[in-house]
């Protein structure tokens, strides 16, 4: 008789809870701010109601027919499903300043947050519920061998209101939204009843299968190193002929007066002269080198610790003696050289290198730039005007036109400002036709040197705009480094299976 009344309770709390899940959170949002309100849910608030609704009829389903394993098994696919709708919901507008978002709020909180709640609540509440759960051998014996389980009052009027719920959401979505193959909006008008404020849109079926991923917007695939060239998967075709080029006018060609074969044993990524000597890069290890090129100490980066760092692809100067190196997804480390550092205190910033190299102590450390026009694309080059670093976006398999250039504050490593500089172009061509690889800062100007189509382009920054368009020889066919040395121009190409360094003038 003791397992009946724990069998009789644990439906109870079943009913209890399928009945609450549509009452409380879709009964609301459909009567009160729906009807009441005017609020309208966009696509995404009618897939977590939904998920929300087939969680509490599978709870019902379980009081009236017993427990079953499809039902459970319905049950937990429908909130694993609903917490992936509600997390990627929230992931659109966690980004926002303060106050800002979607919908109607609750106690500060915008509805898409609350539904991630309710369906963790289901997960709790599921706990709780099997921790009253009597043996299964009681379940049997309760059905009394009928197939279906005889209702309480309480069971019947739960049902009755939740299908009134269900039918209610139904109308709202069918005037809202349209029947198929209309799909809702994304940016929902006001409910309303006239038909004259009803908006029907199919538009999210196009944007949706057009270039389907999991990852969304993020599916941008790693930009174009040295060590591992990324042409094809980029969908980008690099050419040096400088006459492709965006610019409606060419402002010049630099001719070479030297060029040096670097006997070094890597594609180096980046190259650069600071502090009297060579600091160059390649992936996740830095090499300083003196004049003829010979390794004078290195490090290997451990790119996972805490803030992950893409490959290095610059290595500017940072206040008195120190460097920042930064990765293609704009996370940096700020570091120093010393020989006599603790190992100990250095381990979880360096694989190889920790007594030689602090990452770990005053004015250094990793942090990421936190960007706006350029989140969605890496970078390949920083250069610094001692105040100020300065970073260009790189095109990609997802967007090939944007091209911006974002200013950082040193001081406290913030974005400042961005900017996609004025230029001189032909007709239907943009900034995001050139792949900047390096940029060097010289007189208020950056030299922005891009790979594809042989120029670079100088950026005056106090106009934000692109002054001159320099072509450099064709010979030059893979060039992933620019910077100035005794007041000549320097650019590095790893081409032929060798890193060649070409003085221009």
């Amino acid at each position: 008789m003791c397992d009946i009344n724990k069998t009789k309770f644990f439906y109870f709390l079943m009913c209890m809870a399928g009945f609450l899940v549509i009452l409380m959170p879709v009964g609301t949002a459909n009567l009160i701010f729906g009807y009441m309100l005017g609020d309208s849910p966009c696509t995404s608030c009618w897939g977590q109601r939904e998920s929300m609704i087939f969680i509490g009829v599978a709870a019902l389903f379980i009081v009236r027919y017993g427990i079953k394993g499809k039902f459970l098994a319905f049950l937990l696919i429908a909130t694993a499903f609903g917490l992936w709708q509600s997390f990627n919901h929230i992931s659109w507008h966690a980004h926002r300043d303060l106050d800002q978002g979607f919908g109607l709020p609750i106690f500060g909180l915008h509805t898409y947050f609350w539904a991630e709640v309710v369906f963790w609540a289901v997960v709790l509440l599921l706990g709780v519920i099997f921790a009253f759960a009597p043996k299964f051998a009681s379940f049997e014996k309760e059905m009394e061998g009928a197939s279906y389980r005889k209702l309480t009052k309480f069971n019947l009027a739960a049902m009755v209101i939740v299908a009134f719920i269900v039918a209610s959401n139904i109308f709202q979505a069918f005037v809202s939204t349209g029947p198929v193959p209309y799909s809702g909006q994304g940016d929902p008008v006001r409910f309303s009843l006239n038909p004259k404020y009803i908006i029907w849109s199919d538009s999210g079926w196009s944007k949706s299968w057009k270039s389907f991923s999991v990852l969304g917007p993020r599916d941008v695939k790693d930009p174009d190193f040295a060590f591992a060239p990324a042409s094809e998967k980029l969908g980008i075709k690099f050419d040096n002929n400088t006459s492709n080029a965006p610019f409606a006018n060419i402002n010049g060609t630099l001719k070479i007066t030297s060029e040096t074969k670097i006997d070094f044993p890597k594609a180096i990524n980046t190259l650069d002269y600071i502090h009297g000597e060579y600091v160059a890069s390649s992936k996740w290890e830095v090499f300083f080198l003196d004049d003829n090129f010979s390794i004078k100490t290195d490090f290997l980066l451990d790119p996972y610790y805490s803030a992950t760092i893409n490959p290095i692809v610059s290595i500017i100067p940072y206040l008195d003696n120190k460097y920042i190196l930064m990765g293609s997804n704009k996370t940096f480390l700020r570091f120093a050289q010393n020989p006599n550092a603790d190992d100990a205190v250095q381990y979880a910033h360096f694989m190889k290198g920790a007594d030689k190299f602090e990452g770990t102590g005053k004015d250094l450390g990793r942090g990421r730039i936190d960007t706006v026009r350029a989140k969605f694309n890496h970078i390949l080059s920083t250069t610094t005007d001692g105040k100020y670093m300065y970073t260009a976006t790189v095109p990609n398999n997802k967007d090939a036109k944007t091209f911006v250039i974002s200013k950082i504050s040193l001081a406290d490593r913030v974005l400042s400002a961005e900017f996609t500089p004025k230029a001189d172009l032909k007709e239907g061509k943009t900034l995001g036709d050139l792949y900047i690889t390096s940029m060097a800062y010289k007189d208020g100007k950056i030299y922005a040197l891009s790979k594809k189509h042989n120029v670079i382009a100088v950026i005056d920054l106090a106009k934000e705009a692109i002054v001159e368009a320099i072509a450099y020889p064709e010979s030059i066919t893979n060039a992933r480094s620019l910077f100035f040395k005794d007041n000549k121009m320097h650019i590095l190409s790893y081409q032929d299976g060798a890193n060649i360094l070409y003085t221009l003038d």
